[in-house]
């Protein structure tokens, strides 16, 4: 089955429709064009589900020099029926060193490639300028295309 979309969650606050930009959301191409990761680690530090595949295990594994046994035992969870290596209650910073790196940057799993390109980031321009509150690196794509 479909590994589930990351799901974490942020306070967001309600923003008066007349101190947003119209239709910011529209532009979403756009800006994830212009996005360049600044290296915050806000994203993997967000409260939130973090799940991954077998392959993501095994790969992970063999880059840490680990067993999978020893990786299953040390960095994973089962949560929801699905296996993760972070949640709200379990390893909230992930693989996230104190230099904001992740450990296993070259094979971080599907969710942590795609971001800012996840759905509920997208909803409205809301919830894309939450966001972008705590991510540098969108907050720069939007300003340079507004």
């Amino acid at each position: 089955s479909k590994i589930p979309s990351p799901r974490y969650s942020r306070n967001i606050p309600s923003i008066p429709h007349s101190q947003t930009t119209p239709m910011l959301i529209e532009k979403k191409s756009e800006i994830l064009a212009n996005f360049k990761c600044q290296n915050s680690g806000n994203c993997c530090k967000a409260s939130g589900y973090v799940y991954i595949t077998p392959e993501n295990r095994q790969k992970m594994a063999e880059l840490l020099d680990l067993s999978l046994i020893e990786f299953q035992q040390s960095y994973t969870q089962k949560e929801n029926g699905w296996e993760v290596i972070a949640s709200p209650n379990f390893r909230q910073n992930c693989f996230l060193d104190n230099d904001n790196k992740c450990a296993v940057y070259s094979e971080r799993p599907q969710a942590c490639r795609t971001y800012p390109d996840w759905p509920h980031i997208w909803e409205t321009d809301a919830t894309l300028i939450s966001e972008s509150n705590s991510c540098p690196g969108l907050k720069l794509a939007i300003e340079k295309i507004t």
